[in-house]
């Protein structure tokens, strides 16, 4: 954060002011952390009503009854602090039991003050990235009444439609169906041997699809920098969504880190249509994966990590349902079937000529039609290096 991250305490020992400030000597005299330090639940409610705090700190038995009702009305009062709660108790039952009660995470008793420092660190993160995506809502809140220059701003979201570096190319392309559609791609170094990629679809295809794809969006990249783990960014993202939902809009999505170094894909899926692997000689497969429901829609949601070994030459392929659902004057659907085929017939091209060839395909399929839903594909060919033995 720009500034000291404004943190308060709530615990009725004495000692714990003294014993903080032992341990996060450092953080506080290099600015990075505030603290503040109460022993009654009103004065911690009086001292929120003063500032504005970043992360709230309360021993469970302190904060009343049993700690968890106060904690969610904090939650509900104050959407941008995020709660860490430290417990005695070691249940599984207590400890979903706080959680769905509104605190973002937990320590155990006796305190682990090196897993509490990295608990800490990775709170005030997500705290960042949470008032980073606001700014960037009220930018275009501020602006959505021109609804060209929301299309505009929907289309300045995505990268570069391509990338070649490495071991890897990538051809992306997005046409909306409407002015303001609410589909998008990303891709993004994550470091030197690894690429994140995300292909999304949210629902609706108006100015209020754009707000929320560009929050999405900004979510997903943020958090990719604190998790290493796809399935575990998409649950803090959909948890993120959730609670600051309004609009009770949701969003498909696939997110993948491409590890050079492995030659692997890891990815995870949030109700989202599979990816495509295209290798030559060999018919298209739809890669499996255990995929959870969309992004925004429940606040609990396990999503889990799929992991794909890429073979020279391979090319995978991100879509939207605008590709399989595309339809013709008769109603019938472009369908996986004629997909496949010109997935198949294009194995050896590049990802250029690959998505030029199946946006083809789908225009000579809907001639006459107008286009019913976006369309976007994100499309990366991995040349594998393959060392030679040498005798």
């Amino acid at each position: 954060m720009a500034t000291a991250a404004n943190i308060l305490v709530l615990d009725d020992d004495e000692d714990t002011a003294d014993l903080f400030r032992q341990k996060f000597r450092h953080q506080i005299m290099d600015g990075i952390y505030k603290f503040s330090f109460v022993i009654h639940p009103e004065e911690a409610l009086d001292l929120l009503q003063q500032q504005v705090f970043d992360i709230f700190i309360s021993d469970i038995n302190v904060a009343g009854t049993d700690g968890i009702s106060f904690i969610a009305k904090l939650r509900k009062d104050y959407s941008f602090m995020r709660s860490i709660v430290i417990s005695a108790y070691g249940d599984i039952n207590t400890l979903r039991a706080v959680m769905r009660g509104g605190a973002h995470d937990f320590v155990i008793k006796p305190i682990d003050f090196k897993d509490f420092g990295d608990t800490l660190a990775k709170t005030v993160r997500v705290v960042e990235q949470l008032r980073q995506a606001e700014a960037t809502s009220r930018k275009l809140s501020a602006i959505s009444d021109e609804l060209g220059v929301s299309a505009q701003l929907q289309r300045s979201i995505l990268p570069s439609n391509s990338l070649k570096k490495g071991n890897i190319e990538i051809w992306a392309d997005s046409i909306p169906a409407a002015e303001v559609g609410g589909d998008f791609y990303d891709f993004f170094w994550l470091n030197n041997a690894k690429l994140g990629i995300v292909m999304a679809d949210v629902s609706g295809k108006n100015v209020s699809a754009a707000m929320f794809a560009l929050i999405a969006k900004t979510l997903i990249k943020s958090f990719s920098q604190i998790y290493t783990s796809p399935a575990r960014c998409f649950e803090t993202v959909n948890r993120t969504l959730y609670n600051e939902n309004a609009t009770s809009m949701f969003v498909t999505a696939i997110y993948g880190i491409v590890d050079m170094e492995k030659n692997e894909l890891t990815y995870t899926n949030a109700g989202h249509l599979p990816i495509a692997a295209i290798r030559h000689n060999e018919d298209p497969r739809f890669l499996e994966c255990e995929a959870g429901m969309a992004l925004g829609i429940c606040e609990d949601i396990v999503f889990t990590d799929s992991v794909h070994t890429f073979s020279p030459g391979e090319m995978i392929l991100l879509y939207t349902d605008g590709v399989p659902e595309a339809t013709d004057k008769n109603g019938n659907e472009y369908d996986y079937e004629r997909f496949s085929e010109v997935l198949r017939q294009n194995a050896i091209m590049s990802p250029n000529l690959l998505t030029r060839a199946l946006m083809e395909s789908i225009r000579e399929f809907t001639k006459g039609m107008s286009q019913s839903d976006d369309i976007t594909t994100l499309c990366l060919k991995y040349r594998l290096r393959v060392t030679p033995n040498v005798n």
